[in-house]
């Protein structure tokens, strides 16, 4: 499948590098990709061998590519899909998977209208530790799901950000719809993915990056279930401490982790400095990282995630997933499997074999994207909101 990439930003280096990802997958070819900057395209070209277009549009013309990885801004993903849906290209978008249910509308109705497949991928609940405790749930095992709960500490409001990010009337730059998206889709599939209501908190606690860095939400599913999600990116704890002093990638996370990244920002003296560096981080820049990343040896954890049931609980671990019961604690191994292989493996799978995607398609995308967006309104609003738009897992 050749695959050409949208977007050449810090997205694209994580996806180039990632192992396995879009430049060592087993079944993909790098063909193509498309960024504004000539610097990115001289070095994407060069390095990959691969054509590089100053446009989407080109490059969706240009009969190089397959399918298709977004990785443009987020308020972008919806003109670029239907761009590539109407060339016939499948098209993975990166999450969120836009900013609002109208775009989702549009991305869906017009991967329907040209008979082409749309994916909602960079996303962790695709991780095959998170899946592993999807098939013990589903299997019944346990019995019911009773409670869910996920929390995750970072330092993700303190790394380097452009002006839009930073500016609360963007509708683009706080935690929830960057990273709260990824969450609230691992509890979404865990849970079934029935989402009844929410009511959401944020929080704004830093006058000089006044976009919300934390939030917490009570979730209650169809059938009464209730999950919670906290996550703060303020980068004082860290959810390292609570899963076995790993994080993103399986790596080790260091305890200067956080105070490195706040003394960083801090060493910026205007804003524009700091989208200098950010700049240098994307590709063709020259602090992009150059090297790939090696195997898995450890999953990867976004955050902690525990489900309570019926006949016992599950967490991850380093190495698979551990089943709590009554007779006692046993551990189920896993492979280590990044999100990024698994959702290349989705997508062969379904155009190789012409047959719909198995998960996580994009009425699943607008499900979590709705429950984003509400947790939002919510959190405006001060009331519970209800959802309108779940579909099953």
């Amino acid at each position: 499948m050749r695959v050409g990439l949208a977007g050449l930003g810090a997205g694209a280096v994580n996806a180039l590098v990632a192992n396995p990802g879009l430049s060592n997958h087993s079944h993909v070819m790098l063909t193509a990709g498309a960024d504004l900057r000539v610097e990115a395209r001289e070095a994407f070209a060069a390095r990959y061998n691969a054509r590089a277009f100053e446009s989407v549009e080109a490059m969706c013309a240009s009969g190089e590519i397959d399918a298709i990885y977004i990785l443009t801004p987020n308020g972008l993903h919806a003109e670029h899909a239907i761009v590539a849906a109407e060339h016939k290209i499948q098209v993975i978008a990166d999450k969120p998977m836009a900013l609002s249910m109208a775009d989702c509308d549009a991305m869906i109705e017009a991967a329907k209208r040209n008979g082409v497949r749309l994916m909602v991928g960079h996303s962790q609940s695709l991780d095959s530790g998170i899946l592993m405790m999807a098939e013990i749930i589903q299997s019944g095992r346990l019995g019911k799901p009773t409670l869910l709960t996920s929390t995750y500490y970072s330092e993700w409001l303190y790394r380097p950000r452009s002006r839009e990010e930073l500016d609360p009337q963007s509708g683009d730059g706080g935690i929830t719809l960057r990273q709260g998206w990824i969450q609230l889709d691992i509890l979404r599939m865990l849970g079934g993915g029935m989402v009844h209501s929410v009511r959401g908190i944020t929080v704004v606690a830093d006058p000089q990056r006044p976009v919300e860095g934390a939030y917490s939400a009570l979730i209650q599913f169809a059938d009464g279930t209730p999950a919670t999600a906290v996550f703060d990116g303020y980068g004082y704890f860290d959810s390292a401490e609570l899963t076995f002093g790993l994080g993103l990638y399986g790596r080790p996370r260091s305890s200067k982790t956080n105070v490195e990244a706040r003394r960083l920002v801090a060493s910026f003296a205007t804003p524009a400095d700091e989208f200098a560096y950010k700049n240098e981080t994307r590709f063709g820049g020259p602090r992009a990282r150059r090297e790939v990343d090696p195997p898995m040896e450890k999953h990867q954890f976004f955050g902690l995630t525990i489900v309570s049931c019926e006949g016992g609980a599950l967490r991850q671990t380093p190495d698979g997933v551990i089943i709590c019961e009554a007779g006692g604690w046993h551990e189920v191994p896993v492979r280590p499997r990044l999100y990024a292989e698994i959702e290349l493996d989705i997508m062969y799978d379904a155009w190789v074999n012409d047959k719909p995607l198995r998960s996580h398609d994009g009425a699943w995308g607008k499900a979590t994207t709705e429950l984003c967006l509400a947790l939002l309104a919510s959190a405006s609003q001060r009331r519970e909101l209800t959802l309108e738009h779940q579909v099953p897992f």
